[in-house]
């Protein structure tokens, strides 16, 4: 029978962080990332083929229904097949998704084709990584070193406002793409240097079903997955619709927001990583989603290109506690034999929200203004807030004992 760990014994918070198979899954990740932050660029080139906002929505949200459909087979593979082969499957997918819109130049079947293999292999890779990582990191350090491997995805998100000052035209921009794909796949050669860390589980040793549904409905976990709702709502609306708003309200500029979203996300954890782990990270949510809200209200009614990076910058701070934070709490509150489901489960749910909310706030933008939509959904998130610290005051666990 597998059991929700409730209280948990830290080993040496000393214990080496920056080992051979972390430092190669960093370098991985971050070839891997170029292709999923590319998507950044995308919806203004989805503009550009004469979407509305809402189709603009769907066109992005499908991805994470191709993403949620597969999310299952993903969790059983990571602990049943390997750690290793499941990253590998999912670069492939990205790969060839990421290469086709090189040769999109309609709102067709080509783009909706593409978005869903991205979808499952981006959704792949971004819960595969997260586990392979996490079973390399000592446990009194999890939310650190979660922080700091996650800056290898995140930098890559800067590195849109580079390739925005190539000057490509719009109609051209679809040319990025081909490129992106090699770096993607080349990924997979540094993979075959981390050791497998997952043995396949046998006779009573394996988990059965009950087993699987009673850990992830465990009541510890009720929180966690309602702060990643949370959060992950935010995060899908802002890197669909603030880019194009900020085009819009004439900010020629405007992918340079995201170098400063990384800045943000990566600075917080540089110079800060260590700090959720010393207060305990279940005190990080909430300022990190109030950050994250913040630059909401700023976009709501934002003209300038410096109030756009204003708010890219609040809503990297966010994103560079936040996420690590909940990632950590996932894999603190359920069995290690069930990671992998764990964190397909966490990723899922931001498949979801994605799929849900992206179109959603698309058709409340085409009828009452992006103003609206921004202002909605900080709203909407504050609200949720409240209700999340009476779930994590009840059913949170007993604090890790510290050495």
């Amino acid at each position: 029978m597998v059991s929700n760990p409730n209280v948990t014994t830290a080993p040496n918070p000393k214990a080496p962080l920056f080992t051979r198979p972390f430092i190669l899954l960093v370098l991985a990740h971050f070839m891997q990332a170029l292709g999923w932050s590319s998507m950044l660029l995308l919806p203004i080139y989805i503009k550009h083929l004469g979407s509305t906002e809402a189709q603009l929505g769907t066109i992005m949200a499908i991805a994470s229904v191709g993403g949620l459909l597969f999310r299952p087979l993903v969790g059983w593979s990571l602990d049943y097949v390997g750690r290793r082969p499941t990253l590998i499957a999912g670069t492939i997918l990205l790969t060839v998704g990421i290469f086709m819109i090189g040769w999109v130049d309609s709102l067709g079947f080509e783009i909706y084709a593409a978005r869903v293999l991205i979808g499952i292999g981006a959704g792949t890779l971004f819960t595969g990584y997260f586990t392979y990582v996490a079973d390399f990191i000592p446990e009194s350090r999890r939310t650190e070193g979660l922080a700091l491997f996650g800056v290898s995805g995140l930098l890559p998100v800067g590195f849109n406002a580079f390739v925005y000052r190539l000057d490509i035209p719009v109609e051209r921009m679809n040319d990025i793409y081909p490129v992106v794909s090699v770096l993607v796949i080349a990924s997979i050669l540094l993979l075959f240097g981390v050791p497998e860390s997952r043995t396949k589980p046998t006779g009573a040793d394996s988990p059965k079903l009950a087993d699987v549904r009673s850990s992830l409905t465990h009541s510890t976990l009720l929180p966690t997955w309602f702060a990643t709702m949370i959060f992950s709502t935010l995060v899908a609306v802002l890197m669909t619709y603030v880019t194009v708003t900020a085009k819009q309200r004439g900010v020629e500029s405007a992918p340079d927001l995201w170098a400063y979203y990384a800045t943000g996300a990566v600075g917080v954890r540089l110079l800060g990583g260590r700090l959720p782990d010393r207060i305990g990270p279940s005190n990080i949510v909430v300022p990190a989603l109030s950050t994250y809200v913040l630059a909401f209200i700023i976009a709501a009614g934002a003209h300038t290109y410096s109030h756009f990076c204003l708010a890219g910058l609040l809503a990297g701070l966010g994103h560079g506690y936040c996420f690590p934070v909940l990632t950590s709490q996932v894999v603190s509150r359920i069995d290690v034999q069930l990671r992998g489901i764990g964190l397909a489960t966490f990723t899922a749910i931001w498949e979801l929200t994605s799929v849900g909310m992206t179109p959603l706030y698309g058709f409340i933008s085409d009828w009452y203004g992006q103003a609206v939509m921004f202002s909605l959904a900080a709203v909407i998130a504050t609200s949720c807030c409240t209700a999340w610290v009476w779930l994590e005051h009840k059913f949170s666990p007993t604090p890790i004992a510290r050495n």
